[in-house]
């Protein structure tokens, strides 16, 4: 009895281990001072549709984006980073929009960005001083690396387990402003030569710069398990978006490939001295703005982030005013003829050429009067309402004269139930206006 018994135990042991699935744990937890080198490559294509005077335009757009990045986290909630100091060893982005060429990158001195979540936004800025909204774009539109831990399990799981990934990771990473919905899954699909290898599919659809976009969205990652880290990341993804005030209508595709790679030993550019810069909490005002310089050293201004430059050409500027995707106002900034130092166009003159702008049917001036101006300035403004092509609205128009001379004519249009919303950013707009003067 007891051979038999051994016997049938040994014939047990002996049996494959079919059914008995391996759990995983594929968690991968920040921690503050911590320091990776990011690559992250993206190619895109596609085309967007403009409108102009009516007509509709297609342009094929084809793009690539090349990041690499030394990051450090600085500050960690929940397993999310909330902020991180990024160096930009490269920072490259060019496009072929049409016939234009695009290209964008860094000045050297706003190589350091601090990485920051506001809310359910990231929000980047340079300790050294305001960048440009072509800067901003370079180093807040490309992947996000705080948030890609999002995209693993909770829990450990088998081969062929799926979870749902969190509202935060979907809409971090599809880069909304606000998120509608999503079906995001995770699902662990392969583990060999100590990786696992996770599939992430489904759609999103979110706003962003108030306009709706749609996603769809197949990625893959590549998940070290002995030092429980991700790294490396394929997102491939195809774009639907509506035109919205600040932005065309478009359908793009696009692969990023990003690279992770942790270091043991702190960079020098992300060391205590490097950092010495970057606020303990929140940055001064003056790094929250952007900076705008005219191509043709006319004027320059800084403004906050939702003034958005829409259109330029060799006379005109064209901003939008959106809050929190909402159109609020549009705004203008002509050069005008140049006057003696020290003189200027008087009210009368410039009342008479706003009455004479090309489909301005002027019903009645609201308020006409001097605005108190420093630095040899001198500001006039007019409050009309009107009709506009067809449609009724109210424009601020101010007249800026620099002290020796120059002018700009600043208009601000909304529909009437704006004009309220504006408040007083369209004086803050003009106030923020230098002048320059021609060499």
């Amino acid at each position: 009895m007891t051979a038999f018994r051994t016997a049938n135990i040994l014939a047990l042991l002996l049996l494959p281990t079919v059914g008995f699935a391996q759990n995983y744990n594929l968690s991968e937890i920040p921690n503050v001072g911590e320091n990776y080198r990011v690559s992250i490559e993206t190619t895109l294509t596609g085309s967007m549709t403009t409108t102009l005077d009516g007509k509709q335009n297609v342009l094929k757009i084809s793009a690539r984006n090349d990041h690499s990045i030394l990051e450090r986290s600085l500050i960690v909630e929940k397993g999310v980073i909330r902020k991180s100091a990024r160096y930009y060893e490269k920072a490259m982005c060019q496009a072929d929009v049409g016939d234009e060429k695009v290209k964008r990158s860094l000045r050297s001195e706003r190589l350091l960005i601090v990485a920051q979540r506001q809310d359910d936004r990231l929000f980047c800025y340079s300790p050294a001083g305001p960048m440009s909204r072509a800067e901003l774009e370079v180093v807040a539109e490309h992947f996000d690396t705080q948030h890609i831990t999002g995209l693993l399990p909770d829990k450990e799981v088998t081969i062929e387990d799926t979870w749902k990934i969190s509202n935060a990771t979907a809409q971090a990473l599809s880069l909304f402003e606000g998120l509608v919905s999503h079906d995001l899954t995770g699902k662990l699909t392969e583990v060999k030569d100590g990786r696992a290898i996770i599939v992430i599919e489904g759609k999103a659809n979110g706003i962003e710069l108030g306009a709706s976009v749609k996603l769809e969205i197949k990625a893959t990652v590549r998940y070290e398990l002995l030092n429980h880290r991700i790294e490396e990341i394929k997102w491939v993804q195809k774009d639907a978006r509506e035109q919205g005030p600040a932005s065309p209508n478009s359908e793009l595709e696009s692969m990023t490939i990003v690279k992770r790679t942790f270091l043991a030993e702190e960079p020098k550019e992300l060391s205590k001295s490097a950092l010495v810069s970057v606020p303990a909490d929140e940055p001064q005002e003056i790094l929250k703005l952007l900076q705008f310089k005219d191509a043709h050293g006319r004027f320059t201004f800084l403004h906050t982030r939702d003034w958005h430059v829409v259109g330029q050409t060799d006379h005109h500027l064209v901003l939008r005013l959106l809050d929190r995707g909402d159109f609020i106002a549009q705004a203008t900034v002509t050069a005008w003829r140049t006057e003696a130092p020290g003189k200027h166009a008087s009210p009368e003159e410039f009342k008479k050429l706003l009455s004479e702008s090309p489909g301005w049917d002027l019903e009645g001036i609201v308020e006409a009067n001097e605005v108190p101006a420093d630095d040899g300035r001198w500001i006039y403004r007019v409050t009309a309402r009107g009709d506009l092509d067809g449609t009724k609205v109210v424009q601020n128009f101010f007249l800026l004269a620099g002290p020796k001379g120059e002018q700009l004519v600043v208009t601000f249009t909304m529909k009437p139930a704006n004009a309220a919303k504006i408040g007083t950013r369209d004086l803050a707009l003009v106030h923020a206006i230098e002048v320059l003067s021609k060499k």
